[in-house]
């Protein structure tokens, strides 16, 4: 079925950041922002607090001189994290979020790179800061309370710093890191206009409600975090809670009782097998868990009949999840229809942080397994260069486009063109309009002949297999020079030892090692069977630990992870 665009929900229209905090605060002064933990009570904050206290600490900014200037934020997801964004965009100058993962030499090239004047951080990163030049102001979140008074008393002498603060919404107003090694990472500057831009046009086609509460899990320094579970719940006026660590998700779920539920993939991945492994431990359990989600699709319209099937399974999520929204990476239809089954509706979209970052997303009336739905509204998208597959690089253009790389006029160069953003991404248009990524051009295998292999689609086949946990493919060349297919595969050792059964060989042993080799040889056989001669694997890598990562927990594809440890 093909979407139709001009549905879309008339909503107050925003130019910039303050705006969507200005009139949140002014429709919804009593509605809960935050909800976090503190001295072991969950302690709730209104948008009027919240309002008043970004207020009191821009004014502070102004006090020690870092009006106009850049100021980086770096830590957990927190309270604290989130109105010195608000703080700094809406009344100060340039935000520069740090993702908290970064090692010490990274931070100080970051540093270096953007000029900061100051950092705003969490104690757990303190130790991480000690490259940076000394001129650069600390101010550890620990101290918001004297901030904040700071503030008050200022405002309380007639300061207008805040109130008068004047930008340019076309201006950057943002300014983020993408993923990469030292030296490697580009500036992404973004403006008002692109994140308001971005918010508005995604919620014409997706309603929050002010009653919603999201759990915030995924790094706020992101872009999709950031957008999807920070500022579309201030504009909507929702609340937003704070876990107190990944390890007591499962507990914070069912204390803040999300309604919507930020996410990428390998969490819902997760999520899913703990679930699965739950119903497994009691009798027939497997074929209950197949019987509901039978069940379930016959009331596939019916969300409330559906969650009544799998009433184990919602409470786990807190007992109030409506809606899953899913980024970052592509989410296997398997995944999708799973979590559908359990009567929640799943969004799955598109996005870089070059495009504030949703551009394109399923929508209150358009959702599907197998795509990731439409541009947002105002969002022109289309493809370049498509093969005989239809597969081609897509192009975006909206005003969500960033302002270029800073510093940077060559790669910006590179991906500004004519008011098109190219993104690097290989798309394919399907009959009903909407869209599905298949794959980076980067990461395209080409091979002597000229056809094009996409890593992605091997990697979904090797990942359907439960004794693999992760797969990495990738191009290798061979002895004669010719490019062959190669998969680096992280299986999942506790299953492939269950079904050695008792005659398992020694871990440490040679034995054991070709007994792995030899299982996932033959489920590489398995694939190799399902796609044509010149995609078949020929060169097989086992890893024995996780892949590195980013901070969404996608895998990064870097030589240390085309390799043995």
């Amino acid at each position: 079925m093909k979407f139709d665009s001009s549905k879309v929900y008339d909503i107050r229209e925003v130019s910039s950041i303050r705006e969507i905090l200005e009139s949140s605060v002014a429709l919804y002064p009593d509605n809960t922002a935050f909800l976090r933990k503190k001295d072991g009570a969950i302690e709730e904050i209104s948008y009027t607090r919240m309002y008043n206290e970004t207020v009191a600490l821009a004014t502070y900014f102004h006090m020690i001189g870092l009006g106009g200037k850049k100021i980086a934020v770096m830590g957990h997801n927190s309270y604290e994290w989130s109105i010195t964004y608000l703080a700094v965009t809406c009344g100060t100058g340039v935000i520069v979020p740090f993702d908290k993962e970064l090692k010490g030499e990274e931070i100080r090239y970051l540093a270096a790179d953007s000029d900061i004047a100051a950092i705003v951080f969490s104690k757990d990163v303190e130790d991480k800061l000690s490259g940076i030049d000394r001129s650069v102001i600390r101010l550890p979140m620990e101290n918001f309370d004297e901030y904040f008074e700071k503030g008050d008393y200022q405002l309380s002498l007639g300061d207008t710093a805040y109130r008068d603060y004047t930008f340019d919404p076309d201006a950057m107003s943002v300014l983020i890191y993408t993923s990469g090694t030292t030296g490697l990472a580009k500036g992404v500057m973004l403006s008002h206009t692109n994140i308001a831009f971005d918010v508005y046009s995604t919620l014409r086609r997706i309603r929050v409600y002010e009653t919603d509460r999201t759990l915030s899990i995924l790094p706020m320094h992101h872009t999709y975090q950031c957008m999807a579970g920070f500022l579309v719940f201030i504009y909507a006026g929702a609340s937003i809670a704070f876990i107190d660590s990944i390890r007591h998700l499962q507990q914070d779920m069912i204390t803040y009782q999300p309604t919507v539920f930020i996410a990428v993939p390998l969490v819902l991945e997760s999520f899913l097998k703990a679930i699965q492994k739950k119903y497994a431990k009691i009798f027939a359990g497997n074929a209950v868990f197949k019987t509901q989600q039978a069940l379930s699709s016959l009331f596939k319209l019916a969300p409330g009949i559906s969650k009544g099937i799998f009433t184990s399974v919602t409470k786990a999520f807190g007992g109030k999840m409506r809606a899953i929204l899913c980024g970052a990476a592509s989410l296997s239809p398997e995944i999708y229809r799973a979590y559908e089954s359990f009567g929640l509706r799943v969004y799955v979209g598109y996005g870089l942080t070059e495009t504030a970052p949703v551009s394109i997303v399923h929508n209150d009336f358009y959702t599907s397994p197998n795509d990731v739905g439409y541009p947002i509204d105002g969002v022109e998208a289309m493809l370049v260069n498509p093969n005989e597959d239809g597969v081609g690089e897509l192009i975006l253009r909206g005003k969500n486009v960033m302002l270029g790389y800073y510093n940077n006029p060559t790669e910006t160069e590179k991906v500004l063109k004519d008011g098109w953003f190219y993104t690097g991404d290989l798309a394919r248009i399907n009959k009903n309009g909407s869209f599905s990524i298949t794959g980076r051009i980067k990461s395209m295998i080409v091979i002597q002949s000229g056809k094009k292999i996409f890593p992605e689609e091997l990697e979904y086949y090797l990942e359907q297999s439960p004794l693999i946990k992760e797969s990495l493919v990738f191009g290798h060349e061979a002895e004669d020079g010719s490019v062959q297919v190669a998969a680096s595969i992280f299986p999942d050792f506790e299953k492939l030892e269950a079904e050695m059964g008792k005659h398992r060989p020694d871990p440490d042993s040679e034995e054991y090692n070709a007994a792995v080799m030899e299982a996932i040889t033959k489920l590489v056989r398995d694939v190799n069977r399902r796609v044509p001669h010149y995609k078949c694997i020929r060169k097989i890598i086992i890893k024995k630990t996780e892949f590195e990562k980013t901070s969404t927990r996608k895998i990064k594809r870097i030589a240390s992870n085309y390799s043995e440890e």
